[in-house]
């Protein structure tokens, strides 16, 4: 329902069109990026490869490892491309000037499933890298990286939004009902 014509609620709704046309573009570079990635992965000889801090030089890899490689970046662009098109169904609605509706809220809250899922895939990447340097050292040196914090702030602050909207879609459907 759009009842309310405020000048931020049209500047959200402007904002939110060129994120919409932003974040379509993003999906198409994925996409192409996705192609390509598994282009190089099937059809490169030797490679380099940096997982988390582990560093691989001039790596030939077997056909088993190309098909597992390839299959963890599926995985990763797929998540990406369904956390991209949440993302648009939520600033589409956003744009239409819907922005507190139970379609939004589903969006928003499915969007930010695929992130923690994403990023879920990133710790046990980063935990995994960091095994393998430890085995690979003779004295054992073990560095841990804390940008796994800011990312659990950011979701942390994620959630609260989820919920601002939540609680702000129950008082917009009070609001209907009283009028």
């Amino acid at each position: 329902m759009n009842v309310q014509r405020h000048e931020r609620i049209i500047q959200i709704k402007q904002f939110s069109r060129y994120l919409y046309v932003c974040l379509t573009v993003a999906r198409y570079v994925f996409l192409l990026t996705w192609v390509l990635g598994l282009a190089i992965i099937f059809t490169a000889n030797k490679g380099n490869f940096t997982i988390g801090s582990a560093s691989f030089s001039e790596v030939e890899l077997t056909w088993l490892q190309r098909i597992s490689f390839a299959l963890f970046v599926s995985i990763i662009f797929f998540l990406l491309l369904k956390l991209i098109g949440h993302f648009r169904a939520l600033i589409q609605s956003f744009a239409a000037g819907d922005i507190f509706n139970k379609t939004a809220i589903d969006h928003a809250r499915k969007a930010l499933f695929n992130g923690l899922i994403i990023y879920g895939l990133y710790l046990c990447t980063l935990l995994g890298s960091w095994i393998y340097t430890a085995m690979q050292s003779s004295p054992i040196s073990v560095s841990v990286n804390g940008n796994f914090i800011f990312g659990l702030m950011f979701f942390g602050l994620m959630y609260v939004l989820l919920w601002a909207l939540e609680i702000g879609c129950d008082l917009n459907e009070e609001s209907e009902l009283t009028i």
